[in-house]
């Protein structure tokens, strides 16, 4: 075995996973990092020392193309499994006209700007417009967990960047297949082409959505043992792609994608767990992809790059992209708000680079010598757009009041009285909080006192919709039953991080279970009985003020019995543990 080809492997997967916790930690959008990782690891270092440290065409071989297609098929059957049609329902129609307007406006006023400012020859322009419809959820997604936005448009950017994927990569191959038959009449013409291409459409989201539905029986039936169902599914949509490619060009990520979709609305409890499982293998996908496809840029193609290609690149963000949104929101009822910020945020991502690299070798041999400028142009779209929007997507929702504007937000479920109370005394110290019940009793009480309340099951996919999540960065599961407790945790655990989960003490704690519980507050006093009975032995919530005056340990001195539970400052609110103080110029909130 070649030992420079195995370190070179395992780089791969070492370097992409470390740039992506580099920057997680630096808090920068992924991609980026990956971006110049990659621009360094191939054109860069063959400049500095005069051969790639990475060079894919080399290590690859002939496997390259196959494997990058593979990956791009995993990550939209991902994406997919985020689908959920109930989601869909809820935003209403203004979803549907963004996707047809990113499709169709997008496509037609990014062609446009291709030819006219940017000078590229038509059937480039327009092989460009179709690349650029996908913008990707590659990106999207993690920018949408990391920036915690306002449920309708995170939920129009997300569908939009997922379903526009697939479609983007047929477009890109139906201008393509236009472009080389238009002096070539064929029976049917190009008329003919578009026909055949719809059906072939059609039919490869019937078999992927078949393929969901057999795959939900076997999962329903117990066909398929537990240990067996992620490397099932994960087959399956290999297989879904393959298939879909032997019908069609291009055709199977629409079949992968439907799978998806399609299993996303089983509502079979093995979802979960699939989704999960995915997630994190195009998480891993993400990092090798970007650095193949990044370390395969030619730097003296992006020296051919001049003034009327950096306009273009321009245009797509400040007159492309509103004015998809402007189309798509006629009429829509959409607020100015959600119009502003989704009209602004587009990041292009993996798909749209793994198509440029496909379709530039295709128009360069058809004869189309703008072609040599898919690439360097895509790549400068993807590289503006990841920068400029990971960058910003945040403090503009903000601005715009459609995210959090801090770490202040707590869910508590359980709406006792003694939770009620706690609530109060956290609204009145600066902190929102919703409190969550299945009892309408308790639901109702909250409501009279002026909190903000859910009535209904916190487990349920509805709180999502209905619920302005994005601005809850806690969780404390405070009912009576300590097995729905640790449920709640669990359940939360994905979105929020084990760190963000609370839940009251469990009046049996066992260290085997420990990884099917969240965190527990407070210490040994705060179960519910203790802190039930507390209250009720006329206990108060109160919240003061410290100073270098009167610090926490001259609080702690004074009020030995009293039970310190949270402190706010002028961003955060923070648990107090045991061994957790509340520093000064804070809000101490505790219990008498």
């Amino acid at each position: 075995m070649d030992q420079n080809l195995l370190l070179l492997l395992c780089a791969l997967v070492v370097v992409g996973t470390g740039a992506q916790w580099i920057a997680s930690r630096l808090k920068i959008p992924s991609l980026l990092l990956l971006l110049l990782t990659g621009l360094f690891m191939g054109p860069v270092s063959e400049l500095l020392f005069g051969q790639p440290i990475l060079d894919p065409d080399r290590l690859f071989g002939d496997l390259l193309r196959p494997i990058i297609a593979l990956s791009v098929a995993l990550i939209l059957f991902e994406g997919g499994l985020t689908l959920d049609l109930a989601e869909a329902r809820k935003v209403g129609r203004p979803l549907w006209t963004l996707i047809l307007s990113g499709l169709f406006v997008g496509f037609g006023s990014v062609t446009l700007l291709a030819h006219y400012l940017g000078g590229l020859d038509f059937a480039t322009s327009a092989t460009l417009g179709a690349i650029l419809v996908v913008t990707g959820p590659t990106v999207i997604l993690p920018m949408l967990r990391s920036a915690r936005i306002a449920f309708r448009p995170a939920a129009l950017l997300k569908w939009e960047g997922i379903v526009n994927d697939p479609f983007g990569a047929i477009l890109a191959f139906l201008v393509f297949a236009v472009a080389t038959i238009a002096d070539q009449p064929q029976d049917g013409g190009v008329l003919g082409l578009i026909a055949w291409t719809l059906l072939l459409i059609v039919a490869n989201g019937v078999l992927g959505l078949a393929m969901a539905k057999l795959l939900d029986r076997g999962m329903e039936h117990g066909w398929i043992p537990e240990h067996l169902k992620n490397p099932v599914v994960m087959a399956s949509a290999l297989l879904a792609f393959a298939l879909g490619e032997v019908i069609g060009h291009e055709m199977g990520l629409v079949t992968v994608t439907m799978l998806g979709m399609g299993l996303a609305n089983t509502g079979s409890p093995s979802i979960e767990r699939i989704r999960w499982f995915k997630e994190q293998i195009s998480t891993l996908l993400i990092s090798i992809l970007f650095l193949l496809l990044a370390s395969r840029l030619d730097l003296e193609d992006l020296g051919r790059l001049h003034i009327r290609h950096l306009l273009f690149v321009i245009s797509v963000l400040v007159v492309a992209r509103p004015l998809v949104v402007l189309v798509a929101s006629i009429g829509s009822g959409l607020p100015w708000r959600e119009r502003v910020l989704v009209g602004w945020i587009a990041p292009r991502g993996v798909v749209a680079a793994a198509v440029a690299g496909a379709f530039s070798v295709e128009l360069n041999d058809a004869g189309f010598p703008d072609g040599e400028f898919l690439v360097p142009l895509v790549f400068a779209v993807i590289f503006l757009t990841v920068s400029l929007h990971g960058f910003t997507i945040r403090p503009l929702a903000r601005k715009l009041d459609l995210a959090s504007k801090g770490g202040k937000g707590l869910l508590i479920v359980g709406a006792s009285s003694w939770s009620v109370a706690l609530a109060e005394a956290l609204v009145g110290a600066g902190a929102f909080v919703i409190l969550a019940d299945t009892r309408y009793h308790r639901v109702s009480k909250a409501r009279m006192q002026g909190l903000f309340v859910y009535h209904g099951d916190a487990l349920s996919e509805e709180v999502d919709l209905d619920l302005p999540m994005e601005r809850v960065t806690k969780i404390l599961a405070a009912t009576d039953e300590d097995s729905y407790n640790s449920l709640v945790c669990v359940h939360f655990i994905d979105d929020f991080g084990r760190d963000a989960v609370y839940q009251l003490l469990p009046e049996t704690v066992g260290d085997a279970a420990s990884h099917l519980k969240g965190r527990t507050p407070w210490g040994e006093r705060a179960d519910y009985r203790s802190i039930a009975k507390r209250f009720w032995g006329d206990g108060e919530f109160k919240v003061t003020t410290l100073s270098e005056e009167y610090d926490f340990a001259r609080f702690a001195a004074d009020n030995p019995e009293a039970l310190p539970l949270f402190y706010l400052d002028e961003n955060n609110l923070e648990f107090l543990n045991d061994d957790k103080s509340a520093p000064i110029g804070s809000r101490l909130l505790y219990l008498t």
